[in-house]
């Protein structure tokens, strides 16, 4: 007797890099788990990189937007088409990712082994050393409002290969169940890029999700193609502006206001230097 395997769609958001796009593609095509789909969204790009990989792997979905709408947004109108075509779960994958050949079986299996599972993440190493941890789960620290990476920098020798609850799963590569998205919602869109991971994982756990920690859902990271050729002044902008938005939205009340006085001194101590040091790299 065969059993029907769950659908699973993957969701790449693609901006312009289009030789992590095409490594990531490549590397899909060795997948032995048999009931997926590919849907690529293009974030406008208009430099000929998405017509090129739609030449090359024309089986795949292909989704134009007809501007930049960042991550949430653009991975939103990709998870929107999933599911409105019957997907079961939503697997977000970072473009500049590839993947083990048998990553997604311990990832499927692992929401009928456990209750109340809203997410699956896995081991992310870093692509250029394949022995190092990018990320093995985290949390997220009230204090400082921000992720904290379990693992990260480390060599993996085994010390994270138990499946375990977790309180983030990483944007790089999440398998969430269409259940969750019916709890908690799409991804938050408030962020352009960044943060939306800590807060999207937040509502799961709010919403009495589980996230759990798989080390055999594996796969390998570039890490930061995105942020490739640009303004790092306006890269750190960005991360704190959405650090704000976090905090503001989920920190207790008696914390937002002290915590926001003391990142806005050390902001203006410490812009100053920023734009210093980034100008002077830059003569």
């Amino acid at each position: 007797m065969t059993t029907t395997q769950p659908s699973i769609y993957i969701v790449l958001l693609h901006w312009k890099n289009y030789k992590d796009t095409e490594q990531c593609l490549l590397s899909l095509k060795d997948v032995t788990y048999k009931n997926r789909h590919i849907i690529i969204v293009d974030n406008f790009s208009n430099d000929g990189s998405i017509e090129k990989l739609q030449q090359e792997f024309p089986d795949n979905k292909y989704i134009y937007n007809e501007d930049n709408l960042g991550f949430s947004c653009g991975c939103n109108v990709g998870i929107r088409w999933a599911l409105n075509d019957g997907a079961d779960f939503v697997l977000l994958l970072n473009n500049d990712t590839i993947v083990e050949p048998g990553f997604l079986e311990p990832a499927v299996n692992a929401f009928s082994e456990h209750k109340s599972i809203g997410a699956v993440t896995g081991k992310i190493m870093f692509m250029q050393q394949p022995n190092k941890i990018w990320q093995a789960g985290g949390y997220i620290s009230n204090v400082r409002a921000q992720g904290v990476a379990r693992g990260l920098g480390e060599i993996d020798i085994g010390k994270y290969d138990e499946i375990c609850d977790t309180g983030w799963a990483s944007g790089a590569m999440s398998l969430i169940a269409m259940k969750t998205f019916d709890q908690v919602g799409l991804l938050p869109e408030e962020y352009f890029f960044g943060q939306e991971e800590w807060d999207f994982s937040t509502a799961i756990l709010r919403n009495n999700l589980r996230i759990l920690y798989v080390p055999t859902f594996k796969s390998y990271h570039a890490a930061g193609g995105s942020y490739r050729a640009q303004n790092p002044i306006l890269n750190i902008y960005g991360g704190y502006l959405n650090k704000m938005i976090y905090a503001k939205k989920y920190l207790p009340a008696a914390f937002w206001i002290p915590w926001k006085t003391v990142l806005w001194l050390y902001l203006r101590l410490y812009w100053p230097y920023l734009s210093k040091q980034y100008a002077t790299t830059k003569r």
